[in-house]
């Protein structure tokens, strides 16, 4: 397979055309998203609308920033995500009421985004789109968001972050997970692959550690169970395999509430890339190829995932955007690039003393994020053989009012147009103003 095209724009800015804003909109162009829609396309934008809390999750100005390009090309967009299993106890996203609320309070509404926010998957994740997977590493079928797979056109919006299980959160976690409604996300999470006493996607009892009744977490343990797998008596912690579906909530109520009965078995966190990028290659096989774009926003990159009510320091300063037509190749030059950077004073990746070239979410979240983009290119979605072709803008008189607020003439000659017919000062009665004698150096007085 030839190299993959992936084009960078660095983090930071000194005028106008270099503003973060500006930049996704023209990498738009740049990274060829614009070739995706044609008019009257239905485009999804698909994003992470983050968790009820959290800080770190996409801001709305950039999904507004490529929604109104998508306009532009013709195409007619939506945002959306698709609604959650119940991972710990006061995760918000999964229903559509609760999702929706999550969304708006961070902004992402239609006031703000110029277009519908769409929950993918329906009102309790049901509505979806079953899709074989013949050649799948490890899953053999999955379940995507109805809305998702229903559209003409996909920009894919990636926060690129970590996460807790796959180590790493980019444009394969954006479909694998992402994508997938409630039956796609079981099926992801390896509820359904092999007995349960193989011991791989079920969680890990540690019977001795769980104080029984005596624990002041217990009722939330049993009652968080929505399959009733989960009994508690005086004698400790019984989970029933048969009824377990995996959907991550007593393991991560137990870890999160500094208890530690039930939790995860080494091996499951590798198989849980594996089996994502399984799942996102299940998005990509609705599409034609032609019609999905992926830009990755490698900013506030925090430790763990935007499904985290709460965020650490993020390991690495912001490092830019990249945009490819290959989801292997963006996800692999993210990871690249945030390992090339330098670690954040006070961080996770700071106290282990990682450096530049060190594979940051390998040391953070315990193993390595490649196993997924290994996996991808393995069931031939795309390649980690890249190009990357760096872009950055130059400010001229010809660009410089380009995406801004009015973009057919600089903000003083509209205004010049206002003092026309009535200044500020003019006929107010506040001129002549009142001075005082200026005295050369006075300012040193307060320093």
């Amino acid at each position: 397979m030839a190299k993959s095209k992936v084009y960078f724009t660095p983090a930071g800015a000194t005028n106008w055309a270099e503003s973060m804003i500006v930049k996704a909109k023209e990498m738009f162009y740049v990274g060829g998203l614009d070739k995706c829609i044609k008019p009257g396309d239905s485009v999804a934008i698909k994003l992470h609308c983050g968790e009820y809390n959290r800080s770190a999750a996409i801001r709305p100005e950039y999904v507004a920033a490529i929604a109104e390009e998508v306009k532009k090309c013709g195409g007619k967009p939506f945002v959306t995500d698709t609604t959650t299993l119940t991972y710990h106890l006061y995760n918000s996203r999964f229903d559509e009421i609760n999702i929706r609320k999550c969304a708006y309070r961070h902004g992402l509404n239609p006031n703000s985004m110029g277009c519908p926010f769409i929950v993918a998957d329906g009102f309790i994740g049901h509505d979806d789109i079953r899709v074989d997977l013949p050649n799948g590493n490890i899953l053999k079928e999955t379940y995507i968001g109805r809305a998702l797979g229903s559209a003409d056109a996909v920009i894919s919006l990636i926060h690129a972050k970590g996460h807790s299980i796959t180590s790493y959160g980019g444009a394969l976690k954006n479909f694998g997970i992402g994508g997938q409604s409630k039956r796609g996300k079981y099926m992801t999470h390896l509820a359904m692959w092999g007995d349960p006493s193989d011991g791989i996607g079920w969680p890990l009892v540690n019977k001795q550690n769980c104080a029984g009744l005596d624990c002041k977490w217990h009722q939330f343990c049993m009652d968080g169970c929505p399959e009733g797998a989960i009994s508690i008596t005086d004698k400790g912690l019984e989970l029933d395999y048969n009824k377990c579906r995996l959907c991550y909530s007593c393991q991560v109520t137990c870890m999160f509430t500094g208890e530690s009965a039930i939790g995860f078995r080494d091996d499951y966190f590798p198989y849980a890339q594996i089996a994502m990028s399984d799942a996102a290659s299940g998005v990509l096989k609705l599409f034609d190829p032609e019609k999905i774009g992926y830009m990755a926003l490698m900013v506030d990159v925090a430790p763990e995932c935007d499904c985290f009510p709460w965020h650490g320091q993020y390991i690495v300063p912001d490092v830019g955007i990249a945009v490819s037509k290959d989801i292997v190749a963006i996800d692999t030059a993210c990871l690249d690039l945030i390992d090339a950077a330098p670690s954040v004073p006070g961080s996770r990746a700071d106290a282990l003393g990682l450096k530049p070239g060190d594979d940051k979410f390998a040391a953070v979240n315990m193993v390595t994020p490649r196993i997924q983009v290994r996996a991808a290119q393995k069931l031939g979605i795309g390649t980690m053989d890249y190009e990357l072709e760096t872009w950055e803008p130059v400010l001229t008189p010809q660009n410089i009012m380009k995406h801004q607020i009015l973009e057919e003439a600089p903000t003083p000659t509209v205004l010049k147009k206002h003092y026309t017919y009535g200044h500020l000062t003019k006929g107010t009665g506040v001129e002549p103003f009142k001075r005082v004698k200026f005295v050369e150096g006075a300012w040193k007085e307060f320093a």
